[in-house]
């Protein structure tokens, strides 16, 4: 009996230095695999966050929106349905029964001493857009190509930094927020600006058309920049002449709007004339 139990021990210490080697093995994989140890080969980056994860339904799949803090430039990256999910779950806070496939690299990343630092956007190639997962091991830099969905899944998971290439964010894939639309599209009514919705300003929202208008400058008022506004006193607002006609028709009074922010419907009321 004593026999076996000796056996069995040595067979656990086995088992247990054959997982910390391959943690091992791994970590030193990871290490190998590293093109570069600077942030993104040294070019200029733009600090993004994940704004909503829609459908696109002209290319059958999904869409995460990525914009930079000052809400002026904005992102598309179209990926993968499983991958949006992966996005999705954590934006939600919804946590699996057992671990999905982020999860586990997670769990791996961390059990084998590995520092999640970053992740960075690097280039477009053929329709096809690029990414660097920053990682630290044992104080050294270790870079590792990856798909950019993935990347941002693991990015939310530990809740660190994403970042976009200057040049890509000010290419012609990306969405200028802060160029107010042509004279016959924007209007300044009651101290805010407001322009009329085009269909790519309508795909970075999340809507299903263009109807409302967007405002592009709130100036002292409970609206931001950013907000959809969709009706004015419950009545429908197509665009920026819709929306001139009922302020004005309400001149000298309050106006209750109702207004898409952050992909919710809420209401602010709108100051009268002063």
């Amino acid at each position: 009996m004593a026999s076996v139990r000796h056996s069995r021990a040595q067979g656990l210490v086995k088992s247990r230095r054959l997982l910390v080697s391959l943690g091992t093995i791994w970590a030193g994989l990871m290490i190998s695999c590293s093109l570069a140890q600077t942030s993104g080969g040294g070019e200029p980056q733009v600090a993004v966050e994940v704004r909503n994860v829609g459908f696109d339904h002209r290319t059958s799949s999904p869409v995460v929106i990525l914009q930079d803090s000052a809400k002026t430039r904005a992102l598309p990256v179209w990926i993968g349905a499983s991958e949006a999910q992966a996005i999705l779950m954590v934006m939600d806070g919804v946590i699996p029964p057992r671990p999905l496939t982020h999860d586990l690299l997670k769990s791996i990343l961390q059990d084998t001493g590995v520092a999640f630092e970053r992740v960075v956007i690097t280039d477009l190639r053929n329709g096809v857009y690029y990414a660097r997962i920053f990682l630290s091991s044992s104080g050294r830099p270790v870079s590792v190509d990856s798909r950019p969905s993935d990347a941002i899944a693991l990015a939310l998971r530990f809740k660190k930094p994403i970042f976009v290439t200057k040049a890509l964010m000010e290419g012609d894939g990306a969405i200028d927020l802060k160029v107010p639309g042509s004279q016959e599209s924007s209007e300044t009514v009651r101290g805010i600006t407001v322009q009329n919705l085009t269909e790519t300003l309508a795909h970075y929202f999340g809507l299903a058309d263009t109807q409302g208008v967007l405002v592009s400058g709130a100036g002292k008022t409970a609206l931001q920049r950013g907000d959809i506004v969709l009706e004015v006193r419950r009545k429908p607002v197509r665009n920026v002449s819709d929306f001139k006609t009922l302020t004005q028709a309400e001149s000298g009074r309050s106006l209750e709007l109702t207004v898409r922010r952050d992909n919710k419907k809420i209401h602010v009321e709108l100051s009268a004339d002063p």
